[in-house]
């Protein structure tokens, strides 16, 4: 099966603007301007705002490999038939999920992080360092799974069945995550060059929808391209 960048690329990106991630860099680094004490000291805004973003990056990395490891044996299997209904199917009850909180948000079921990783993630923001930075970015990626993991699950899937040699696939989980992680070093940018944090919550408050909008088609996209292929 051939690997469409131009699909690959638009796939991280709508992965790289999901809500949880977003969510939580901006209250990170909003914590860090408000009550760090720091506000104006740009070298150390971004200095851990990177570590932060480097730690998802490596983890979300991790976990992608992980998951290629588990597809591409499933996928060999004699249940390989059945596995790509499965996990296309879930992937395309993900998306009505996303889309659903567009347009009813009270109604049940949600993927979004919990409300134990959210607690434990605010009690470390106190303690900010280098080393508590790479703690957030990676508790931030395994609690976010629920929002994060599935459209990145189904592009995995869709890797493993491609059939190229492990160096390209290298190739491609890199480039995928670094495209996922472009919108968050652009909102580095933005507040370490002083936007301010009541400016850029009240952008994720207004645009929530809409990247909820964008996963969830992305995630019916791709969950239909595994059971149909």
């Amino acid at each position: 099966m051939q690997i469409s960048i131009p699909v690959l690329t638009a796939t991280a990106l709508a992965n790289g603007l999901n809500p949880c991630g977003i969510g939580m860099l901006i209250t990170f680094l909003g914590y860090l301007l408000v009550f760090g004490g720091r506000s104006k000291d740009k070298k150390w805004i971004y200095k851990i705002g990177l570590v932060y973003i480097l730690s998802v990056f490596v983890t979300y990395l991790l976990l992608g490999l992980a998951f290629y490891s588990a597809a591409y044996y499933l996928q060999r299997w004699w249940l390989a038939g059945v596995f790509k209904y499965v996990i296309g199917g879930a992937i395309m009850v993900a998306g009505f999920i996303q889309l659903k909180d567009v347009f009813w948000q009270d109604l049940p079921i949600h993927l979004r992080m919990p409300k134990v990783g959210f607690e434990k993630i605010n009690k470390l923001m106190a303690k900010t360092s280098v080393g508590v930075a790479a703690l957030i970015g990676f508790l931030t990626t395994v609690f976010a799974t629920p929002c994060m993991m599935p459209l990145y699950i189904g592009t995995t899937a869709v890797i493993a069945r491609s059939g190229l040699p492990m160096a390209q696939v290298l190739g491609l989980f890199l480039y995928y995550n670094l495209v996922f992680i472009t919108p968050l070093l652009v909102i580095l940018l933005a507040m370490g060059e002083g936007k301010q944090v009541v400016d850029m919550k009240e952008w994720e408050h207004k645009n929530t929808k809409w990247m909820r909008f964008l996963l969830g088609v992305a995630l019916i996209i791709v969950g239909y391209l595994i059971v149909s292929r």
